[in-house]
């Protein structure tokens, strides 16, 4: 309806008829348009658009039930009402079933009933129109709402799930809405039985409910943490089963990702101060041990057990250095740079590499167009140390990629490929005391990555492999440092199970 003032069309082939309600309509506050059949009157409904229509029931040109048709099909928001003299039942059943939402006999005694009809159309277009933009604004909101929402009937079948199953586990609706197992096959399996057991007692007794943390598998194989949690019926009584059960499933990877960086964080402090005192506690006896070692060789060369106890003191010393290498904390010069920079300088400072060994790897660095707070030279060096790496295991023909995803505070860089051979123990890819090599090692950019406030991990599965550095953005970080890292970093307790990567996954140590 216009919001200044409402129009009428009104389609009759009698001239006086159509003037008689076209006086009063438009004393009424109406604008008016006439048309004397239906075709011409279909042709000025599409041309005008009122807010009302009046249609005779027999009229020459065109049937008035056809043009009741074509008016519901164009507008079916849009109230028509027949205006005929026939009088008949059946007549108006037809109409109604073709689309008319009132019926008025002529003659009309009082013109004030066909304004009570037009009024009551109206205002029921009206409550049609508040009620569908209401259904779209929910719609809208429960579609992009960042929740996987989820609603499913007996035997745990899938009957419906917004596009947050996309952002969460890389499925689009119509994929996971096609198998009716999605929702529980995307539970890790040893959660799996758990979760259909519940959501089978919500089904059976309505007053039932619950909430758990979980684990996820993503479509490319990642692990995904989440709570997943029953929404209570609004309706129930006496325990009585329901047909559908609704939930949701909240993404808690970024905030479990923050609570161990910061607890990461302060254990590499307790550690470093700890092994300091060890290591000063063990220098000292061991440089007398080797000293006696020295002087038993110049005295008694021949002495083997003397160059044996000074070999292992030697190595006892470079061990202790090795570890107050790892720990030392590293000088850092932190300024505002755009991830997916730091990404393209590395490569292109590799391209002789890459190109030398036929590999262009695959990018996808959308994500990591976001301005973080870190030293760009660290940065760097932990980024091309992982394209070294995987360019390493890479066997003939292999794929590599680098992609980049945004969390809650994160954005999360995967460089990735295929693997000759999978990593014997992913559990000890971090571990400080591997033998190094021609570059600062795996464990050396654990701990740079730490050192900026952020996490490194490695996953493997299906003969391909990958390291995830997530990094805090510039926002985020100045949210920590400011004090808001409770809310950043609140976890939920977690649920009775194994957490971790599951069969073929690997993970950063624990200190």
């Amino acid at each position: 309806m216009s919001a200044s003032q409402p129009s009428l069309l009104t389609i009759d082939d009698e001239s006086m008829i159509r003037e008689t309600i076209a006086a009063y309509m438009e004393n009424r506050g109406f604008t008016v348009f006439e048309a004397p059949d239906g075709r011409r009157g279909l042709d000025v409904f599409l041309e005008k658009r009122p807010d009302v229509v009046l249609v005779d029931l027999r009229m020459p040109e065109m049937d008035s039930l056809d043009v009741l048709a074509r008016l519901r099909d164009i507008a079916p928001d849009t109230p028509t009402i027949v205006v005929s003299g026939t009088g008949l039942l059946r007549d108006a059943i037809e109409a109604v079933r073709r689309g008319a939402w009132d019926y008025v006999t002529k003659p009309i005694p009082d013109m004030a009933i066909l304004g009570l009809a037009v009024d009551k159309a109206l205002e029921r277009a009206d409550l049609k129109r508040a009620v569908r933009q209401a259904e779209e604004r929910y719609s809208n909101l429960v579609q992009n709402i960042p929740l996987l929402i989820f609603s499913v009937t007996k035997g745990v079948r899938l009957e419906f799930v917004n596009q947050g199953c996309r952002t969460l586990l890389g499925y689009a609706r119509e994929e996971a809405l096609s198998q009716p197992d999605w929702l529980l096959g995307r539970i890790h399996p040893e959660q799996r039985d758990w979760v259909r057991g519940k959501l089978e007692e919500c089904l059976e007794d309505c007053s039932q409910s619950f909430s758990r943390q979980c684990i996820l598998l993503h479509k490319n194989g990642q692990i995904v943490h989440g709570v997943l949690k029953s929404i209570p019926a609004s309706d129930c009584a006496d325990h009585a089963s329901r047909a559908r059960v609704e939930g949701c499933i909240m993404d808690i990877g970024d905030r479990m990702l923050l609570e161990k960086v910061l607890v990461q964080k302060e254990k590499i402090h307790t550690l470093g101060a700890i092994s300091a005192e060890v290591a000063h506690e063990i220098r000292n006896p061991l440089m007398a041990i080797g000293g006696f070692a020295k002087r038993l060789m110049r005295k008694m060369p021949e002495l083997e057990e003397a160059a044996i106890i000074l070999e292992e003191a030697n190595r006892l010393e470079l061990f202790l250095n090795r570890i107050r290498d790892y720990l030392n904390p590293v000088r850092q010069h932190p300024v505002p740079v755009v991830m997916a920079d730091v990404v393209r300088n590395c490569l292109a400072l590799l391209a002789p590499e890459l190109t030398g060994n036929g590999v262009t790897p695959r990018l996808d660095l959308a994500a990591a167009a976001v301005v973080v707070e870190e030293d760009p030279d660290i940065l760097a060096q932990v980024v091309i140390n992982l394209i070294r790496f995987t360019l390493a295991s890479l066997p003939s023909q292999g794929q590599m990629w680098i992609a980049a995803r945004s969390g809650e505070g994160f954005v999360h860089l995967e460089i990735g490929g295929d693997q000759a051979h999978p990593v014997a123990d992913a559990e000890k890819v971090f571990l400080p005391f591997d033998a190094g090599g021609d570059t600062i090692g795996l464990p050396v950019c654990c701990r740079l990555m730490r050192g900026m406030g952020g996490a490194m991990r490695f996953e493997q599965q299906d003969g391909k492999g990958q390291f995830i550095m997530s990094v805090l953005t510039a926002e985020a970080r100045h949210a920590v440092t400011n004090g808001c890292c409770a809310a950043w970093g609140e976890v939920l307790p977690e649920a009775p199970g194994k957490e971790g990567g599951g069969p073929g996954k690997g993970g950063e140590p624990t200190a």
